[in-house]
């Protein structure tokens, strides 16, 4: 969602770098999303030089679905492995029919990330109309709506990454059969995640020792010594469900 802030050669520089470090221990989905279909197309010819496993990719703004249909088929075109199609509101979103037929005419598309607003009415449409033709129906919206969400059809979330390993957690203990501890999991986690913000992720993963910098190439409103201790209050909440680093001290 933030692919606006980079260059393309230091965006397709940073998927080689990616895949160095990973190398091979996880798959690696490059996000093509462009401001024009030549550049998704670019950057799904990079994905397929480098091998990527998968991309994923929104429409541009304000495009229409024609164009948003015909993104996909050409992103097909030059890109042999499997697409997520991340419909997203303010992207050119499809409808549930619009998506299931764009399945058939692209059998590589195997994924979907629903993030039409409200998404989990959109997630159970898509769930109706094709999830029996995916792998996987992903969320978004920062994982806000997980367990409505499962319940419609949702099998995965894809949000930003500061909290990444306790939404995942979610699904684990609801596919364990612990429902009740999913719910309340996600009920102890939501506090934090209304607080998102760019400015807020980048210090969450400061927090984690992810980051060393809380630098932006597009600044926005930073937070303050009282944003500040109310995350610290909050996080006490989800402390115990960190899978790797903790949080340290502000």
């Amino acid at each position: 969602g933030e692919y606006y802030f980079l260059g393309e050669s230091e965006r397709i520089k940073n998927l080689d770098a990616v895949l160095e470090e990973v190398n091979g221990r996880l798959p690696v989905v490059f996000g093509c999303s462009g401001l024009s279909t030549v550049q998704s197309v670019l950057y799904a010819r990079a994905a397929q030089k480098a091998k990527a496993d998968a991309v994923i990719a929104m429409a541009p703004a304000a495009a229409g679905a024609n164009l948003a249909i015909d993104m996909f088929h050409r992103i097909a075109e030059v890109f042999d492995g499997p697409i997520f199609v991340q419909n997203a509101s303010g992207h050119s979103p499809l409808n549930g029919e619009q998506i299931s037929q764009l399945i058939d005419d692209v059998p590589s598309i195997q994924y979907v990330k629903e993030e039409r607003n409200p998404p989990p009415p959109h997630i159970a449409e898509v769930n109706r109309l094709a999830g029996h033709k995916l792998k996987t129906i992903f969320s978004g919206s920062a994982g806000k709506h997980i367990p409505t969400e499962i319940t419609r059809g949702a099998n995965g979330c894809m949000p930003a990454c500061e909290l990444g390993d306790v939404l995942a957690k979610i699904f684990e203990l609801w596919w364990d059969g612990y429902e009740a501890g999913a719910r309340d999991l996600h009920t102890r986690v939501l506090p934090l995640i209304n607080l998102e913000s760019h400015a807020f992720m980048r210090y969450m993963l400061k927090r984690r020792g992810v980051f060393t910098s809380l630098a932006e190439r597009a600044p926005s409103r930073q937070l303050d010594d009282d944003d500040k201790r109310e995350i610290s209050a909050l996080l006490k909440a989800v402390e115990n469900d960190l899978n790797g680093f903790p949080f340290g001290p502000e």
